[in-house]
């Protein structure tokens, strides 16, 4: 049983709106199906809103006998790395998802609708011969996917087809450090917003021994000066009770940063269990935490915390 997501934009209500008029006309049919990589190449085998509403419907002309679903999601690779795939899959029994495409659209109620987003995945129907088509799907009184369609989809018999990689979105490197592939340097996004001047507090209670695990990036020339530049992942380590007990002091003691224009080409993050601080390596060396009343600050790193917290 295959799972769609509908996106929850925003928990309130709203009125309705109408959308286009579908076209009259049947769907194209198309000779043969090959495969998701070759007849949906704009959509690479991945989810994404299909424009329902601007497609042809299903009508009695063309006999659906099975489906073609292209979807996508995160597969864990065996070196522990995880990759984005495109997945091809197929159902033989499509008599409930025929019998929901073929419904009429609702009369739009003009009444409040929920503001949530539906991501239809890509589909064809294929019928004895191999032939195919892409129908639309009909609309409710809120202009959005009939719920019996989505649950037919929802119900459908998937038995895979194929799989293949589409991008990377985690490491083994990564996985093995516990680090996301990328992490946004926050000191510069912080620096651009102001911050307080007053000193850094670790938060109490981590005197103890507490896992800190730091995971180091490299910001891309393309990345550095944007709104959020976004750091690729380099290595990563867990500091040893002495380190983080000294990567504290160094943290507490520094003193506050002042104007940057420079920014860091490589930036570590700490994670903690209070949550994460960050330390430039380079440019104005600038690292941030929050201060005793929960706010963030912006201190001036010593090259003594600087070398402890270099990646290796």
């Amino acid at each position: 049983m295959s799972r769609f997501v509908a996106i929850m934009l925003v928990a309130m209500l709203a009125g309705c709106a109408g959308g286009p008029t579908p076209p009259s006309d049947p769907p194209t049919v198309q000779p043969s199906w090959t495969s998701c990589a070759v007849d949906a190449p704009d959509q690479s085998g991945l989810e994404r809103p299909s424009g329902a509403a601007q497609l042809p419907p299903l009508d009695d002309s063309f006999r659906p006998v099975a489906a073609v679903l292209c979807l996508s999601a995160p597969l864990r690779r065996s070196d522990g790395g995880t990759d984005l795939a495109a997945t091809e899959k197929r159902a033989d029994d499509v008599t409930a998802l025929v019998a929901a495409l073929r419904l009429p659209d609702e009369r739009l109620s003009g009444g409040a609708c929920t503001l949530e987003a539906y991501h239809l995945p890509f589909f064809a129907l294929l019928d004895a011969q191999g032939r195919w088509v892409r129908p639309g799907a009909p609309s409710d009184q809120c202009g959005k996917v009939r719920i019996e369609v989505r649950t037919a989809l929802e119900n459908l018999r998937l038995t895979p087809v194929s799989s293949r990689p589409v991008e990377e979105l985690e490491s083994s490197e990564a996985a093995a450090a516990g680090c996301s592939r990328q992490w946004a340097d926050m000191v510069w996004v912080t620096g651009g917003w102001g911050a307080s001047d007053q000193a850094a507090v670790v938060p109490p209670g981590f005197d103890g021994p507490v896992e800190v695990r730091l995971c180091a990036y490299r910001v891309p020339a393309a990345q550095q000066r944007t709104g959020k530049p976004a750091g690729d992942f380099v290595a990563g380590r867990h500091l040893s009770e002495e380190q983080w007990a000294a990567a504290r002091r160094g943290i507490e003691a520094a003193a506050p940063a002042g104007p940057c224009t420079i920014p860091a080409g490589s930036f570590v993050v700490l994670h903690h269990p209070a949550g994460e601080l960050y330390v430039e390596l380079d440019g104005c060396r600038r690292l941030l935490a929050q201060t005793a009343g929960g706010e963030q600050t912006l201190r001036q790193a010593t090259p003594a915390l600087l070398k402890l917290l270099a990646p290796r």
